[in-house]
């Protein structure tokens, strides 16, 4: 499928941004089906795309899928947004860099689980699904 727009932050998605069934992903980690979904989810929701590092998030959810638990990796990728917000808010900063700090707060949780630090998560019902 070709796009004939190209998404800009603040754009509002045209009809060939919207990712149709079988589209998929291009090889390297999502291509243009990827980048229509997070210009569309960014304009549905207010954001700016200039502020989303979607290969840090990308990254992150990762980490944690291998080091933690698959499910879990949604679930940090939401927190982190949260408390981004709340940060961005309470500080006064922007949310990119807000973004940043939460991210690397939970790749420092992450590395002092792989050291030892913490003690390993058991498995519960939720890790199940």
């Amino acid at each position: 499928m070709t796009s004939a727009h190209t998404p800009q932050p603040g754009d509002i998605p045209q009809p060939g941004d919207i990712p149709q069934p079988g589209d998929t992903p291009q090889s390297g980690g999502g291509g243009d089906v990827l980048d229509r979904w997070v210009a569309q989810v960014c304009a549905e929701l207010g954001l700016e795309v200039a502020g989303v590092d979607v290969a840090a998030l990308l990254d992150l959810t990762r980490d944690v899928a291998h080091g933690v638990a698959r499910p879990a990796a949604p679930l940090t990728a939401f927190l982190v947004g949260l408390a981004a917000g709340r940060d961005a808010v309470a500080a006064g900063t922007g949310e990119a860099a807000a973004v940043r700090a939460a991210t690397a707060a939970v790749l420092g949780l992450l590395d002092r689980r792989a050291g030892g630090a913490d003690q390993p998560i058991r498995p519960g019902p939720a890790s199940s699904r």
